[in-house]
């Protein structure tokens, strides 16, 4: 284990020599003037780190432990180029497949004997299928992050597992070869942060915030003695003794008011550390959608990425994990019949699905991504007469927020929704991106909505490119250092960045995460659009619809468009009236 502060070294000629770049902490763009950073050998001083020949850790990274590379090939490169890097403080726990959990559990040590291949929290041992296991010989952990307890139920001593193989009890720290509950550690690892207290229940008293490893608390001026914790973000494990010895706790997000609500029998903390997660390029969720024949992910299974309109006769779905986006689930085939729909989550039965016990699934859709902010309103008449009520949030029941629930028409004006029948989201439901439904009698059946809220999706990154013109919208690489950023047109280049986010109504770029496209200048036909401080008010918000229009929801009836032309400013962003006879005005999404 090594607990330094990361070091590493970069020099321009082979065998250490030339000029010399010494980094300590994690780099996302390592360009001066648009050249790359050129690397012929390295000294890596301290840490594990991650070097990448893009920047912003985009392709697969070169892993370098401590020691020297005295050329190219001695970490395997063939271009000298490094445009990011990112440094793992070595003892740190690391997950790299949080969202694919898997582990196989043996009977004996040295992966002998029967084993079990488990991918959920297994609360006793001894209950699983088959002749008892007494205790877990040996372990592989393959995905995930997971906790070993020494008695059934998630309790007595605690052991970190991550992903690796543990021959046996001496290699995952244990105090004896007792072993009989795993659980899944299911949290963001991002950001870590915990404040210790000395008091219970965060009284009056000494405390320190910790963001990364403390080998001894006593080196930040703080005791032995913690008796509350609160984790503010991420995963940590907090050690009975220093340099992360003795007893172990793993803290999730949340507060522990006393020594017992972590499982120790005092309060006695010594040093603690972060669970660090090994991210790749940014890039939107793959959509994915496992289901099994068996209730809590037994039987036979398959997986899907795509839409299916008919399941196999012969497989009947009775339990479910969506690892990515959200999907709606059909009892008929050509996805029609009644619908259920799930977003990223662990389904173990039909009624965690909202399927009754007799709903045999027959096909299943993608819910397309969506770039708009949540708006809705339901109307007491047909054809959007009568009384209105607008809504841009969940609402589990109309009756006891103080609506009439009376419904006869619907306008969805932005997000993607679902209708459900009953409150607290039960009975039938609809999925309902922007539409205009003049009869919800005819649409539904019914005459009324119990409850209903917006699908959310993670952060989704893209590319904006023109139809028309076949570049894409960018922005330069120093952007953040300016009061305002140019948004043109170019092809993608080192010297720009044309990587976006849509963001609670912000469409922003990688490179300025604290700005967003906004417009300047009076509001008109060829005002620019350029990046901006996000806290500039008000507040100027987009949407982009499946035509590929991205319209600004300040200035109505304006949409995003490229200036032509033959001035300097020719490739320039405005915005203008929607216009068919301005192709420019379209624009291709391109996911990444």
């Amino acid at each position: 284990q090594d607990y330094r502060v990361p070091a590493i070294s970069l020099f321009a000629e082979e065998n250490g020599d030339g000029a010399r770049l010494t980094f300590s902490d994690s780099a996302e763009d390592t360009r001066a003037g648009g050249q790359a950073l050129a690397a012929a050998s390295i000294i890596v001083h301290s840490g594990l780190w991650l070097l990448y020949s893009k920047p912003f850790f985009d392709d697969d990274p070169y892993v370098l432990e401590p020691g020297g590379y005295p050329n190219l090939t001695a970490w395997g490169a063939k271009d000298p180029a490094i445009c990011s890097m990112h440094p793992i403080r070595l003892g740190c726990p690391v997950v790299e497949r949080a969202g694919e959990p898997q582990a196989v559990i043996y009977e004996a040590t040295g992966f002998q004997g029967r084993s079990f291949a488990v991918s959920r929290d297994v609360y006793d041992l001894r209950r699983l299928p088959g002749p008892p296991l007494p205790t877990v010989g040996s372990l592989r952990v393959l995905g995930g992050c997971w906790v070993g307890y020494e008695k059934e139920g998630f309790r007595g001593h605690q052991y970190l597992l991550e992903e690796g193989e543990y021959h046996d009890w001496t290699q995952w720290g244990g105090y004896d070869e007792e072993l009989v509950s795993l659980r899944l550690l299911r949290t963001d690892f991002s950001a870590p942060a915990l404040v210790l207290f000395e008091a219970m229940d965060f009284e009056a008293g000494g405390s320190v915030e910790l963001s990364e490893a403390l080998p001894d608390t006593q080196l930040a001026g703080y005791g032995p003695v913690t008796r509350s914790i609160h984790v503010l973000s991420g995963v940590w494990v907090a050690y009975e003794g220093p340099n992360f010895s003795g007893e172990q706790y793993v803290l999730e997000k949340g507060v522990y008011r006393s020594c017992e609500d972590w499982g120790a029998a005092d309060c006695r903390i010594a040093s603690a550390q972060p669970v660090l997660q090994v991210r790749a390029a940014p890039s939107a969720p793959l959509p994915q959608i496992q289901l099994f024949s068996e209730p809590d992910f037994l039987g036979d299974h398959v997986c899907f990425e795509d839409d299916q309109s008919a399941l196999p006769a012969a497989f009947v779905p009775r339990s479910c994990r969506v690892r990515g986006g959200s999907w709606t689930l059909f009892d008929g085939q050509a996805f029609a019949g009644e619908q259920h729909v799930l977003s990223e989550g662990e389904y173990p039965t039909l009624s965690a699905m909202g399927c009754l016990s007799s709903t045999v699934i027959r096909s299943l859709q993608k819910v397309p991504v969506f770039f708009s902010e949540p708006s809705i309103f339901l109307h007491g008449l047909e054809c959007f007469e009568g009384k209105e009520i607008e809504l841009n949030n969940e609402v589990r029941s109309l009756q006891a927020e103080g609506f009439n629930n009376h419904v006869l028409s619907v306008r969805v004006k932005g997000g993607i929704w679902v209708l459900c029948e009953h409150g607290d989201f039960r009975g039938r439901q609809w999925l309902l991106d922007c539409t205009e439904i003049t009869s919800w009698m005819t649409y539904s059946g019914l005459q009324h909505v119990g409850s209903l809220y917006p699908l959310r999706q993670r952060r989704i990154y893209f590319r904006i490119r023109s139809r028309e013109l076949e570049r894409f919208l960018s922005v330069p690489d120093d952007a953040e250092d300016m009061k305002a950023g140019r948004v043109v047109l170019s092809s993608p280049s080192d010297q720009s960045s044309s990587v976006w986010y849509y963001e609670e109504g912000l469409i922003k770029n990688q490179v300025a995460p604290t700005m967003s496209l906004q417009v300047i200048g009076p509001a008109g036909k060829g005002a620019k659009a350029v990046l901006w401080s996000q806290n500039r008010m008000p507040r100027q918000t987009w949407s982009i619809d499946s035509s590929g229009r991205i319209h600004s929801q300040m200035f109505e009836d304006m949409i995003l468009d490229i200036k032509g032309g033959r001035s300097y400013d020719r490739d320039h962003a405005i915005i203008w009236d929607t216009a068919e006879e301005r192709p420019t005005q379209i624009w291709d999404i391109q996911v990444l």
